[in-house]
């Protein structure tokens, strides 16, 4: 089967309705999720696998792809215990949901380089889970016991010449339990795991088919720039749009919650337009913060007292004592993410429903802010997630999220909201600066006496 990632939830969704009936499995959730978060999606239980009568095979994980591999590391978890090469797996993003929840970190997120560890068991157990039914509908069909048969490459074997595909098994295997203690394979006996391996969304990032947040297109849809507080804290006082809203394709200029946004048919257009609006801010408390204050102050502190963290011996008394003493100063300035692709969203807002098209590593959170943003309850908002332009933890901040709802909501379209680069690398939520002073003292044959 050949891999494609460039589905979308929506397309796949669709797919699964036409072609009807197969195997939908849900895995055991983590002690942070309830049963009752599990919930219902069209009759049935939110999938991590499905399984379609044409062979088709899907896993919906949970986790961002943001260039570092995770499609590819969770495929193969999953392939692992399935007996299926990684390539005939189908993968598409997870939506918002308690059922998928990182345990490690308490939330719907990427981060901390927890997703293979998260996903080590659960992946595996769902393959295996999967397989198990999977021989055991061959085994019914065929009237064998079930240890006689053996799994490979997506097919079930009877040794005796008989075969059938997953595919074919598929709906008869959705109506037998699921176990929920399975035998996972020992490390010595895995195919996959471990194992070289192309990444899957290779070839898509190569021809382009790829969809990154930035890539979002929907019928209708208009575009967004938003000038943003020049301050950190910054509020808008008032702006005048009256020359923006008189240049082409420009459809309304606003105030959202982070600055004054300008709608048009195309992007440039928002962005030139944004130009001619004039904004007074309130600068608020930050006026006359910048980086050389920040580095003055550190450096300030610096020559204080402090607060002791950890003190072992009179290190004081032994670099006074010390044949010598090598002291050095390091600096680290304010430090932006600066992901390739600029943080951007994508909304579109009905009455009763939202649909939210971002690279977002934490999807639990732009749900919740999406929702507040549009006046509905979080399960009216559905989160789908598209590849990310680099991720670093900037995108485990929501700052992007709500005035796209808000836009989209005030002119009854779907909106993209792009940031330009400066807006992205004025407005990141910086890595801290640092002003450290290091000493370190050592006796006559150079051995180090205090630090």
């Amino acid at each position: 089967m050949t891999q494609s990632l460039s589905l979308s939830r929506r397309e796949l969704l669709k797919a699964s309705a036409l072609v009807g009936g197969g195997l939908m499995l849900g895995l055991t959730l983590p002690q942070r999720a309830t049963a009752a978060a599990l919930g219902q999606a069209g009759g049935q239980p939110v999938a991590w696998l499905r399984i379609a009568p044409d062979n088709t095979i899907t896993v919906l994980v949970d986790r961002s792809e943001m260039g570092q591999g995770v499609y590819t590391a969770m495929t193969q978890l999953l392939a692992e215990e399935l007996e299926v090469e990684p390539s005939a797996v189908y993968v598409t993003a997870a939506p918002a949901g308690d059922a998928y929840i990182n345990a490690l970190l308490g939330g719907q997120l990427t981060g901390g380089s927890t997703s293979v560890r998260d996903g080590w068991e659960k992946l595996r157990r769902a393959g295996a889970q999967a397989r198990t039914i999977l021989v055991q509908a061959a085994a019914d069909h065929w009237s064998l016991p079930a240890s006689s048969l053996y799994a490979s490459g997506g097919t079930v074997y009877d040794g005796r010449g008989h075969q059938l595909t997953y595919g074919e098994l598929a709906e008869s295997a959705a109506k037998l339990p699921v176990p929920k203690d399975v035998a996972l394979k020992p490390t010595s006996a895995f195919k996959v795991v471990g194992k070289p391996h192309k990444r899957l969304d290779t070839r898509i990032k190569v021809d382009g088919t790829a969809v990154y947040g930035i890539d979002v297109k929907l019928p209708g849809m208009l575009h967004a720039s938003i000038e943003q507080s020049p301050t950190v804290g910054g509020k808008l006082l008032s702006f005048d749009a009256s020359a923006a809203e008189k240049l082409p394709g420009v459809h309304q200029v606003l105030a959202t919650s982070s600055g004054v946004a300008v709608i048009a048919d195309h992007y440039w257009q928002a962005r030139k337009a944004r130009a001619a609006v004039k904004v007074v801010w309130d600068a608020g408390e930050n006026a006359g913060l910048d980086s050389a204050k920040v580095s003055a102050t550190l450096k300030s502190a610096a020559t204080g007292t402090g607060r002791i963290a950890r003190q072992e011996g009179d290190a004081k008394a032994a670099l006074a004592k010390a044949a010598k003493v090598v002291r050095a100063t390091y600096h680290l300035p304010l430090l932006a993410h600066a992901t390739l692709e600029p943080q951007n969203c994508t909304a579109d807002v009905k009455a009763d429903h939202c649909d939210l098209y971002a690279p977002t590593q934490i999807q639990g959170v732009t749900q919740t802010v999406a929702a507040k943003a549009a006046g509905l309850s979080p399960a009216q908002v559905a989160v789908h997630t598209t590849y990310l332009g680099g991720g670093f933890g900037r995108r485990l901040e929501v700052d992007f999220i709500p005035a796209a709802v808000e836009c989209s909501k005030a002119v009854g379209r779907p909106v993209k909201v792009i940031w330009t680069r400066e807006d992205d690398m004025s407005h990141d939520t910086y890595r801290p600066a640092f002003h450290d002073e290091i000493a370190g003292g050592f006796d006559q044959d150079g051995r180090l006496v205090a630090w």
